[in-house]
């Protein structure tokens, strides 16, 4: 075997073969934009076929003003299906980037040592599943850092009586130090709109 293709097997498959991840999320506009396009392209199939069958009947004397027709049609459903869907961008993506801006606050918050507290998103915003299990995590990891400041703060009032030597009342200066900015993070939780600031 050449070791081109002992590396080729070696290489992992990248290749995503799963589409809908969020099938709720996905479907839902998924079935929206669908019905936005073929809506339109039926109103202006519609509008078409009207000019046309006018034409037909008042005979070929018309058959300018219905071309002319069509091509009025055709430019106005170009416009509308175009600011349509445009305006539609614009509200999934606000209920979208919403989201993801409100959690980017907090793991900035988190990077800077502190915690955010926490707030429900909209009611008509997207990634509300994402959001409950990352605010999940953030309390997760809180409660287990409240639970190492409590586990420090009995071993500093165990070893406190013991610390006889300088270098022991430094490692517990270091441990109190500690404790306290731990405490600290977990009693005192900072609001997203003010600003961070980085742990002490």
């Amino acid at each position: 075997m050449s070791t081109e293709t002992v590396i080729a097997s070696q290489k992992p498959n990248w290749r995503r073969r799963t589409y809908l991840i969020d099938r709720e999320f996905q479907l839902k506009y998924i079935a929206m934009l669908s019905t936005m396009g073929a809506g339109s392209v039926a109103l202006f199939g519609v509008l078409a076929w009207w000019a046309h069958t006018s034409a037909v009947e008042t005979g070929s004397s018309s058959e300018g003003f219905a071309g002319m027709t069509i091509l009025w049609l055709t430019v106005l459903g170009v416009v509308g299906t175009a600011a349509a869907l445009g305006l539609f961008g614009l509200l999934f993506t606000h209920r979208v980037a919403g989201p993801v801006h409100v959690m980017n606050l907090y793991v900035e918050a988190l990077a800077a040592g502190h915690y955010p507290r926490l707030r429900p998103l909209r009611r008509y915003d997207e990634l509300k599943r994402f959001f409950d299990r990352f605010s999940h995590a953030v309390e997760r990891i809180r409660a287990r850092e409240a639970e190492e400041a409590h586990a420090l703060a009995t071993a500093l009032s165990a070893f406190q009586p013991l610390a006889s030597t300088e270098e022991a009342r430094a490692a517990l200066r270091v441990l109190e130090e500690l404790h306290s900015r731990k405490r600290q993070a977990v009693d005192n939780p900072i609001s997203t709109r003010t600003p961070l600031l980085p742990p002490r």
